[in-house]
């Protein structure tokens, strides 16, 4: 299989290449050419498996050092990037059967075993399959995208002046609010993580 050199390092070090893998790399350089590089851009994943590893090989490879948000509780998305220069934000959600295997290959799993190669020659076909669709087709093809432009409320008021959130309706202090696609709304609903919202 024909891997891309950025992520064959990965792969060498790990010594394996999974779908997981492949699809924090493709995410990590599709975000990285929408903002030109990761420097100044913030990343939650829903998990830390390798998809996260993936993106953290992406971003410290410049020399940045890196640093991936896993959220404690459930959130809207799989991955989340939040550019603090523009203020934009990139979800993606991830389209469960375009990166699962079949289900009658799935079922193989817990009997797979060294004894019965023509079963594990079926499954790795339809792993290396899997791997190779991912690493070939756009991101689109496995996950929605969604964008949306969130930025610190520009005003002259005082701090303590409040004001309502749009979304959940909580009083927030004006110097504490966000500008979400022209609402006003608290850190929460704007969709940021916590830690970015001391970045601004």
């Amino acid at each position: 299989m024909l891997v891309p050199m950025d992520l064959y390092s990965l792969v060498q070090r790990k010594g394996y290449l999974s779908p997981e893998m492949a699809i924090g790399w493709k995410i990590g350089t599709y975000v990285e050419e929408c903002f030109d590089d990761l420097s100044e851009v913030g990343v939650a994943a829903v998990s830390d498996d390798d998809a996260t590893l993936a993106l953290l090989h992406l971003i410290q490879r410049h020399g940045y050092p890196g640093q991936i948000v896993v959220p404690e509780s459930a959130r809207p998305w799989d991955f989340l990037f939040y550019h603090l220069t523009t203020g934009t934000q990139l979800s993606f959600t991830l389209i469960k059967k375009r990166i699962e295997l079949p289900q009658e290959i799935r079922e193989l799993e817990p009997e797979l075993c060294a004894h019965n190669h023509e079963e594990l020659e079926r499954y790795q076909a339809s792993l290396d399959f899997l791997v190779k669709s991912i690493l070939r087709e756009p991101v689109t093809s496995f996950s929605f995208i969604r964008q949306t432009r969130c930025r610190r409320l520009q005003t002259q008021n005082e701090e303590e002046q409040l004001v309502h959130c749009h979304h959940c309706g909580s009083l927030i202090p004006l110097g504490k609010a966000w500008d979400l696609e022209g609402d006003i709304c608290c850190l929460s609903c704007a969709g940021l993580e916590p830690v970015w919202g001391i970045y601004h």
